[in-house]
């Protein structure tokens, strides 16, 4: 068995579009995931590899970029604009219900921060809803809530069907990439290399 960590919008990008290849190419690995987005200790949880955003890490671990740098655009649903102007300026998301998110539980708020011509500006936006995870941003800006400032690979779904479209196209801001991370060890086990490689190879750029 191949013990998964994985934070929820790692593996819809990254892992599950891959999943169903990986268990064909591989019928001898069983493999468990659990969806988690506090960046967990894996050895006392007992789980073989780890999936996060950037390279905070315990110690004694080893870390494989998995897929590219990440980018964040501003999105919304057309509902949401049926009583409102779309903001033309970044400005104007001051008007705006913005809906927020938390690193982790109790953690800080994640700070709009935005590219304009190679500078980065801050907006300090406010709303009314405040999650710990970004699917149920996603969902809640797909329901008319408000205003979300998301990853661009998690919306393309949404933003293909038309349930959210993208907002201020030309602001929008670079965070992270995802990394694998693992206890080093001497003889890193098959299955754990198995899943390594393969996923590094489905997400190349």
């Amino acid at each position: 068995m191949l013990r998964v960590s994985s934070s929820y919008v790692a593996y819809h990008i990254l892992i599950e579009p891959h999943m169903a290849s990986f268990m064909e190419q591989f019928p001898l690995i069983n493999v468990e995931i659990s969806l988690d987005n506090q960046l967990s200790d894996i050895v006392s949880a007992g789980f073989d590899i780890g999936i996060r955003m950037g390279r905070t890490l315990q110690n004694d671990m080893i870390s494989v970029q998995l897929g590219a740098v990440q980018k964040r655009i501003v999105v919304a649903a057309r509902d949401y604009f049926r009583e409102r102007s779309e903001p033309q300026m970044m400005a104007e998301l001051l008007k705006h219900n913005c809906i927020r998110q938390r690193y982790c539980v109790g953690g800080r708020l994640y700070d709009w921060k935005f590219e304009d011509r190679g500078q980065k500006v801050q907006i300090g936006v406010q709303g009314r809803l405040i999650f710990d995870e970004m699917g149920s941003v996603k969902d809640a800006a797909i329901q008319g809530h408000g205003i979300a400032f998301i990853l661009e690979d998690f919306a393309k779904q949404a933003l293909s069907d038309g349930m959210l479209r993208q907002i201020l196209k030309q602001h929008w801001a670079l965070d992270d990439a995802f990394h694998l991370y693992y206890p080093h060890r001497e003889h890193m086990p098959g299955k754990l290399r198995a899943f390594v490689d393969f996923m590094r190879a489905a997400n190349q750029t």
